[in-house]
């Protein structure tokens, strides 16, 4: 079975690396069909604002997409063609060439574009041309598309419902996490209590939220608390932190993916999302699935997307999004009970191991991918 990975896809952005790794892992041959557009997440934020980069942006496109052509002519044959995150434009160019030899055309949609840079960042008002163009281009690549891929039910109901989709075919697959790169280390050789989190500091991480658990344990001179990451709210955020007179918080501005387990091998506890958005509502975050990995106790606000995976009380500690005064009593609960930690450690990184390795990710994919060729 072979696979043609097309489109201008994050490279090095978890998801494509676990799903590609994920298929070769069970037996399936990927033949890259790649021309890079952005080389990370922040770039492409950028490249959405303003009237000439936009510009910028079309002629960029249009010359990764004559670079794609060349490359699909030497590609040679393949099973299915499937579009890697972030590829919504991509699908367009994708469908055409798929079709032209009727080969089935898969489609990892992962989020919105609508619902990230409208709904969820606010960076783009509802009412605008671009607005109505993300709007559109979320629609028309997943009705391109014989298959879309989304990470939880959820993310599916929205797609249906918001997006008006009834007919598209959508699969639930799994974020997970690159178990060889997160898995669990040594036992700690020192008595300290970090909570850890990580991210883009994006508004459905609910950062704030944990600044302000930070301030009512501050009282609690063993418990510290590590913040990597910067983005969006950096700003806001440091405001929060100055205001509060936070002693217990460190703040790093950055540290490597590769670097990641290092740090997280390094905590008690890790922390997923907290904010109060409706994203929020429906998407478990890569940083929940690392830590089960590494078998850490996970806190993560509480979710119809997280129950569908997570069981509070024996795999992960589930509270209430937005309630600073809930993640400190579920911090605290845990620093008070090192039994409960090891169980939901334990426990989490059992689950981690029955579905969200990268093996397993892969298994799903395959599957669905062969469907699709014993259809043809």
């Amino acid at each position: 079975m072979t696979v043609c990975y097309f489109g201008t896809y994050l490279r090095d952005y978890s998801r494509n690396r676990i799903i590609i790794k994920g298929l070769k892992k069970n037996d399936v041959q990927i033949k890259e069909c790649h021309a890079e557009l952005w080389s990370n997440t922040k770039e492409r934020l950028k490249e959405f604002s303003g009237f000439i980069r936009k510009l910028i942006l079309i002629k960029r496109i249009l010359s990764c997409y004559v670079l794609l052509i060349k490359r699909y002519r030497q590609i040679g044959n393949y099973d299915v063609m499937f579009v890697g995150y972030t590829g919504h434009f991509d699908t367009f160019l994708a469908r055409f060439l798929a079709g032209l030899r009727r080969r089935p055309l898969f489609f990892d949609a992962f989020v919105s574009l609508y619902d990230t840079f409208v709904d969820d960042r606010q960076l783009v008002s509802s009412r605008s041309l671009l607005g109505r163009v993300l709007r559109w281009v979320d629609r028309k690549s997943c009705m391109l598309a014989d298959k879309v891929l989304l990470d939880t039910n959820e993310q599916i109901e929205y797609f249906r419902k918001k997006l008006a989709l009834t007919d598209v075919k959508f699969h639930r697959i799994w974020v997970g996490a690159e178990d060889g790169l997160f898995y669990p280390g040594p036992e700690k050789d020192d008595d300290s209590f970090v909570v850890l989190f990580y991210g883009s500091l994006i508004p459905l991480q609910g950062a704030e939220v944990i600044l302000e658990a930070a301030k009512i344990l501050e009282t609690h001179s063993d418990i510290r608390f590590e913040i990597v990451g910067s983005g969006q709210l950096s700003k806001k955020i440091a405001a929060l932190a100055e205001s509060l007179n936070l002693m217990n918080v460190s703040f790093i501005e950055w540290v490597d993916y590769e670097k990641l387990p290092e740090k997280i091998g390094e905590s008690e506890v890790c922390l997923g999302i907290f904010g109060n958005t409706s994203k929020a509502q429906r998407v478990i975050p890569n940083k929940v699935y690392q830590a089960l990995a590494m078998r850490k106790p996970v806190i993560t606000g509480d979710s119809p997307a997280a129950r569908e995976a997570l069981i509070h009380g024996e795999n992960a500690v589930l509270c209430k999004m937005g309630d600073p005064g809930r993640l400190a009593e579920a911090i605290l609960s845990l620093k008070k009970d090192p039994l409960l930690r090891r169980k939901i450690a334990e426990n989490g990184h059992s689950l981690f191991k029955s579905h969200f390795t990268t093996e397993k990710i892969g298994r799903m994919v395959k599957g669905l991918i062969s469907q699709s060729v014993a259809c043809e």
